[in-house]
């Protein structure tokens, strides 16, 4: 019908054409809009199949190479058993030469690094077993230390570390720890007593920990765990005990001034020292000091008196008040006036009681002393040794005469 008015009227036919299209177009965009869904669901059903199969592919090989292990597993079992029923005869050891061919050769560096640990270890065993056996001799019961880790160097000292030790009531029952990085030993040949100085560690009491005194807990910032301690000192006195024992058995934890048993070098005449100190004490309690009063001196090394003893004298009945008894003592001039006398390693002895020096020091002060008078003395540390003559052999009967 559109051809017979197509034909009939030529003038019309674009007029008449173009809605035409129009509604043919939107009937065709109509037709593949709805068929889109369509193609994209089989689409997916057809990757839905795929999968599906591929895992029934994998299941399936899954179940073969289960039944193949299985399988292979028994087969082992049966051949084991097999072999357990024949009798082997033993296989001769092959020959030197190709076992020493087969070993390595050792690396020299290796070998003295391991040769030293093993010496530091048997080290640290002896050291362990040495303080156990000093502790319990002294009869003291309330230090049980658990280890000692190994000798090492810090700042010019041997020491020993890490320590652990466990503290311990009058009935032996433990009420507290200790832990610390090192620890060294001070000895106290005039005041005849021992220290344990442990450092860079805590105290722990009813799961509470304290850092040592001066120490610090190391912050996280800083690398620290909450356990690591920076600093602190903890001063453990064993009180009265005999040091030589300690010294022989330990002697890489003592002062190495301790291990010489020399006291004096004969730079000094030590009975003009011991006089000249004993005056010049007298002379300061005259001016208004407190009376002091030299009872002991071992001798001189240096500029350092060597185990030495004072004694503080009441000013009203002149008996003693106090005793410090110290391995060394140095008299030194103070800015402010007067002498100190500075006392190392000792305790403080008053009547029956007895306490270390606090930190391992101890300070005589003589504020009114005369400071010119003692110079002039002269005195180790203050002024320089006196020059001391000649001394010409004595004439006997064993001298030989020279001969001319």
């Amino acid at each position: 019908m559109i051809l017979a008015v197509l034909a009939l009227h030529p003038l019309a036919a674009p007029a008449l054409v173009a809605p035409l299209l129009g509604v043919a177009a939107q009937e065709s965009t109509t037709a593949e809009s709805s068929a889109a869904p369509d193609v994209e669901r089989a689409r997916w059903r057809d990757r839905e199949r795929e999968l599906l199969r591929k895992i029934a592919e994998l299941e399936s090989a899954l179940r073969v190479e289960q039944q193949r292990s299985l399988q292979r597993q028994q087969e082992w079992i049966a051949y084991t058993r097999l072999l357990r029923g024949f009798e082997l005869p033993a296989l001769p050891d092959p020959p030197e030469f190709i076992a020493e061919a087969l070993v390595e050769a050792p690396d020299p560096k290796e070998e003295a690094e391991e040769r030293r640990r093993e010496r530091l270890r048997e080290r640290a065993a002896s050291i362990q077993s040495s303080l156990d056996a000093l502790l319990r001799v002294e009869g003291l019961r309330g230090l049980d230390v658990l280890e000692v880790g190994w000798l090492h160097d810090y700042e010019g000292r041997t020491w020993t570390g890490p320590v652990v030790a466990r503290l311990l009531d009058d009935r032996g029952r433990v009420v507290g720890m200790l832990k610390s990085d090192r620890m060294r030993l001070e000895v106290g040949r005039a005041s005849r007593t021992v220290t344990l100085v442990l450092e860079s560690g805590y105290e722990s009491r009813a799961g509470m920990r304290s850092p040592f005194e001066g120490g610090a807990w190391l912050p996280p910032e800083a690398g620290g765990t909450g356990r690591s301690v920076v600093g602190g000192v903890r001063r453990v006195f064993l009180g009265s005990v005999d040091p030589e024992p300690w010294i022989e058995a330990l002697p890489e934890l003592v002062d190495p001034e301790e291990l010489e048993p020399v006291l004096d070098d004969g730079t000094w005449d030590l009975a003009d020292v011991r006089v000249r100190l004993v005056r010049l004490l007298r002379d300061a309690a005259t001016s208004g000091d407190p009376s002091w009063r030299l009872v002991a001196i071992g001798g001189v090394r240096g500029d350092v008196l060597r185990d030495v003893q004072f004694a503080e004298l009441d000013a009203i009945t002149g008996r003693p008040r106090r005793r410090v008894f110290a391995d060394t003592a140095r008299l030194v001039v103070r800015d402010a006036g007067g002498i100190e006398i500075r006392l190392r390693d000792g305790t403080v002895r008053s009547g029956e009681r007895v306490a270390p020096f606090l930190r391992g020091r101890y300070r005589i002060v003589l504020p009114r002393a005369d400071v010119e008078a003692w110079q002039a003395s002269p005195l180790p540390g203050i002024a320089p040794p006196p020059m001391r003559p000649a001394t010409e052999p004595d004439a006997g009967e064993n001298q030989r005469p020279a001969v001319r």
